[in-house]
């Protein structure tokens, strides 16, 4: 992350003294008053989340830096001023539910303002992660599913849900001696020589494979793995993100579990649990599902272009209809499988990629300069690696009964 964007280690410390009794939901719930900092889309979907099964939390008032003019509530209930919000200082905890780079801002001003019971639930944090892995078990629940954690899964471990607990890392641990990638299981890193410095050490990481995306758009070398090697589709990379390091996966790796992970974003494993899943009977391990509401693609046209989402239906419909029930299901739903993040059996990934590039091309074919086009900047010109989340949102509900789907948690590195 850049130094404009990056948290301040000591400050982080601090916070994390400051609310050493705030670990999980249990900790929030102890409270009498729930506020959440912030007015926008993370802090709705937190207060959706939070406010319905299983936790039938109490928000009290939302509070920001600066209220908008005529706006004095959400969902019914208050907006206000951080420098109105005296009674909340001692008896409430304050939940800051923003995106992750105006976390330390925020810090500050509630320190200056006199609260001290403040935890971050911002979009990449692991008690929102928990939040919503406990949700999406309820959710599984009411909808005869069966939601299944990683380790659980891998060890037998009994559920911890009903307690609230961690439903997402269980304790993984660090390992103290040197780790290399498993032979029947290679997890690929998508980095590119345009990446944010990381400041976290990576070494936890040594059993992932470093990959280089979009390699074929620069000179610059980052990785003895570049997605430009053997057959590729490296060139397209600033519209298709990640995907060109897993079209890669999928036309030039042999190994029985393939995945993909981020430079900055990683499967919450470490070497024993990636040696036990080689010899296991998951099938794919996907990330902890992310909410929307009020469903995922209202959300999809609030941040993107409404004509993408069209397209991407439409595609299906012409080369994919048996999946075209689902994908409604997906759209009207509330969750969906973000950052493109899979670990798989090599059949059934094979099987996803001959699915999802086909409908992708379509969708290039289609966008590129369709409707919406004067408003793609850099960030919306990644609408195919977009539109591939909810994809294989889409992929893997329609096959959750032929497969064997688990989740595990995603460390965000700063």
């Amino acid at each position: 992350m850049g130094k404009g964007n990056s948290m301040d280690i000591c400050s982080k410390k601090q916070t994390e003294k400051e609310i050493r009794d705030i670990k999980d939901i249990k900790g929030i719930r102890e409270y009498g008053n729930i506020v959440i900092y912030g007015a926008g889309t993370i802090a709705g979907h937190v207060f959706h989340c939070l406010s319905g099964a299983p936790f039938y939390c109490l928000v009290s008032a939302f509070m920001v830096s600066e209220k908008i003019e005529g706006v004095h509530e959400l969902y019914g209930v208050p907006v206000i001023d951080v420098r109105e919000g005296g009674k909340y200082r001692e008896n409430a905890v304050i939940l800051i539910a923003v995106m992750d780079r105006y976390y330390e801002e925020i810090v500050q001003t509630l320190r200056q303002e006199g609260f001290r019971n403040f935890v971050s639930m911002t979009f990449e944090s692991r008690l929102w992660e928990e939040v919503r892995a406990v949700y999406a078990s309820e959710l599984w629940r009411r909808e005869g599913r069966e939601y299944l954690p990683l380790k659980r899964t891998l060890f037998g471990m009994s559920s911890d849900n009903d307690a609230y607990g961690s439903t997402v890392y269980d304790n993984v641990a660090r390992l103290s001696v040197s780790v290399q990638p498993c032979d029947g299981v290679h997890i690929y890193r998508a980095c590119s020589h345009m990446d944010r410095q990381i400041h976290t050490d990576l070494s936890e990481y040594d059993w992932e494979i470093p990959i280089q995306v979009g390699t074929e758009l620069t000179q610059t070398r980052t990785s003895p793995v570049c997605d430009n090697q053997g057959e590729n589709i490296s060139a397209k990379n600033q519209e298709y993100c990640e995907l060109t390091a897993l079209y890669w996966i999928w036309k030039n790796d042999t190994s029985s579990y393939a995945g993909l992970c981020h430079y900055r974003r990683h499967f919450a494993l470490n070497q024993e649990m990636i040696e036990l899943l080689a010899e296991s009977h998951i099938d794919v391990i996907l990330t902890v599902p992310m909410l929307n509401f009020p469903d995922v693609r209202t959300v999809y046209i609030h941040d993107h272009i409404e004509e993408d989402w069209n397209i991407m239906m439409r595609a299906i419909a012409d080369l994919a209809p048996d999946y075209y029930e689902t994908a409604q299901v997906v759209q009207n739903g509330v969750y969906y499988y973000a950052y493109n993040m899979l670990i798989a059996r090599r059949e059934i990934l094979n099987d996803y990629c001959e699915w999802l590039f086909p409908i992708l091309s379509y969708c290039e074919e289609r966008c590129s300069g369709g409707a919406g086009r004067e408003h793609r900047d850099s960030y919306q010109n990644r609408y195919i690696g977009f539109l591939s989340e909810r994809l294989m949102t889409v992929y893997f509900l329609y096959h959750e009964k032929r497969y064997r789907i688990v989740h595990a948690g995603k460390r965000f590195l700063t």
